[in-house]
């Protein structure tokens, strides 16, 4: 008896249901939710250039009632339209996730450029033996800290003025870094390769495509592939195998958009087995890609087994210097042979243009 009642009682509502919507239109609804779908944007911005580390973000999406945003960081917040202070440089990817009341979403992601190099200028005053070391910038500074390296010796606090002088022999290499602290905390680090002339500037990744002639077996970005040469980290290397199935000297090479003076070059030696460094090898340049003239070339060279990290010759930085005034499009280190054995490796490599 229960059933049945029931079944009466589904009948008459679909009837009343039938004749209700036969007097007006029924309603479209969306089937995924009676709510327009939120839609996630934002803009940024800097309001004081005295501070370039703290962004004011504008939040310009719809049909949300909540904001999750994510600064890559470490940092989030939910309000609408966050201010937020960086307290390093750095490429940040922000995401702001937007909600509405039914728990759908949409993603906005942004990036946000605080680079060094756009915030402070530094100067190199030369003087006799010493080179006086500023900087101009617009931030507001609370702290200035100057750090100095000689060879393998670890770095050591210079000064805390806001200029810096050294001591530079002739020929001799010195590494360098300040940083600035604002008065909420934001660092900004500047590295710096001096001379007793000056700056020497870094065109290693500046405006260039980089290639090899053989690869790691993993590719360029394994653990051991090319871009492991130029990452600008010692503690990781390129590796070759097999260098004796090539048939001839292998090479590395850069392409610059805009033809560049190069006359320096640094090679920081692997992790281990001295007899993967190079021996021979030649520095080229062209500005067709197919005629070359030789800048620079060694024969038999013999790293020194001291030096580095450890004092044994592993992770040390070279420097090799040659004339050169010219700019060229292109530059071609090619190794024609290791010290021994069938592998070839090397730290790090990186492309200089000394101070004139």
């Amino acid at each position: 008896m229960i059933i049945i009642k029931k079944y009466l009682y589904v009948a008459l509502s679909l009837m009343i249901g039938f004749t209700s919507c036969s007097k007006e239109e029924s309603p479209i609804i969306d089937e995924e939710g009676l709510l327009p779908k939120p839609t996630s944007s934002f803009t940024y911005t800097i309001p004081d250039p005295k501070d370039p580390f703290t962004v004011k973000f504008n939040n310009s999406s719809t049909n949300f009632v909540n904001s999750r945003w994510s600064f890559d960081d470490d940092s989030t917040s939910s309000e609408a339209s966050p201010t937020h202070t960086f307290l390093k440089t750095g490429i940040f990817n922000v995401k702001l996730i937007s909600l509405n009341e039914e728990g759908y979403w949409a993603q906005r992601e942004e990036t946000v450029n605080i680079l060094p190099t756009e915030l402070v200028e530094l100067v190199a005053t030369p003087s006799g033996e010493n080179l006086r070391m500023s900087y101009n910038t617009d931030m507001t500074i609370g702290k200035t800290d100057w750090f100095v390296k000689r060879g393998s010796a670890n770095y050591v606090q210079q000064s805390e003025n806001a200029d810096m002088e050294v001591n530079i022999q002739s020929g001799e290499f010195v590494n360098a870094y300040v940083i600035l602290t604002t008065p909420k905390g934001s660092k900004t680090r500047l590295d710096m390769l001096l001379m007793r002339s000056g700056i020497v500037k870094d065109l290693t990744v500046y405006e260039n495509e980089f290639s090899v002639s053989h690869e790691n077996d993993g590719g360029k970005e394994a653990g051991e592939g090319s871009l492991k040469l130029i990452d600008n980290n010692i503690n990781s290397k390129f590796l070759i195998f097999r260098i004796d199935q090539i048939g001839g000297p292998f090479h590395w090479q850069f392409e610059y958009f805009q033809p560049q003076v190069i006359n320096a070059y640094t090679m920081t030696t692997g992790n281990d087995a001295l007899g993967r460094d190079p021996k021979n090898w030649d520095m080229l340049a062209s500005n067709d890609g197919t005629n070359w003239v030789t800048l620079d070339s060694y024969n038999d060279y013999i790293f020194p087994t001291t030096g580095g990290p450890d004092n044994n010759g592993r992770k040390a930085t070279y420097t090799f210097t040659f004339d050169n005034t010219t700019p060229y499009h292109y530059y071609r280190l090619q190794v024609r042979a290791v010290g021994s054995g069938t592998l070839f490796q090397m730290g790090e490599f990186r492309m200089l243009q000394l101070p004139e």
